[in-house]
């Protein structure tokens, strides 16, 4: 088992390079990635630089070619290759000096859900084109809302205060003894 060559499996890279990289030459350095997933005999499926991927600041300064480095160029690539493989993509991403970061790690795509997706495009739909009739709103009335009487409220007689502080109101307060003084 050990000596078997395993399936293919989907993989993805996260790559940040130098700001120092020229806008004119982002494409062409996204091309040599490419390269070497398919020069390690994997087939590229897709490449994502666009937003929320592309320039952007980076969290902290990253020490890159003996400078601090504050923004980086960020692209994303799905790929399938042969897991013994990947050593050979992770060596020339190392070699590369304008890549500064990068991440690779094993990816599950997961499954399109349909009902999501036609709800999505049910939700973007323009608003003339909504059906007012399937809306649920509250019925309308007249009357002012009502009061709930509270007839059968039944309290506990420990938190009741004391029959004389009910029937004048006051507390009762027990008498100080008074010295007479002669």
């Amino acid at each position: 088992m050990r000596g078997a060559i395993r399936d293919a499996r989907t993989y993805e890279l996260m790559t940040i390079f130098s700001p120092d990289v020229a806008e004119d030459e982002i494409q062409a350095t996204i091309d040599r990635v490419v390269g070497y997933i398919t020069g390690a005999s994997g087939e590229h499926v897709d490449v994502n630089r666009d937003s929320p991927w592309g320039r952007r600041r980076l969290s902290y300064a990253i020490r890159h070619a003996s400078r601090d480095v504050r923004d980086g160029f960020y692209t994303l690539y799905h790929f399938e290759i042969r897991p013994h493989r990947v050593i050979d993509i992770e060596r020339e991403i190392k070699l590369n000096d304008r890549i500064m970061r990068y991440l690779l790690t094993q990816y599950t795509p997961k499954p399109i859900d349909e009902t999501a997706t036609a709800e999505a495009v049910d939700a973007t739909a323009p608003a003339e084109a909504i059906d007012n009739s399937a809306e649920v709103s509250a019925p309308v009335t007249d009357s002012e809302p009502e009061i709930a009487e509270f007839d059968d409220i039944v309290v506990e007689e420990s938190t009741l205060a004391p029959e004389s502080e009910v029937e004048t109101g006051e507390a009762e307060t027990p008498e100080e003894p008074t010295t007479e003084e002669a």
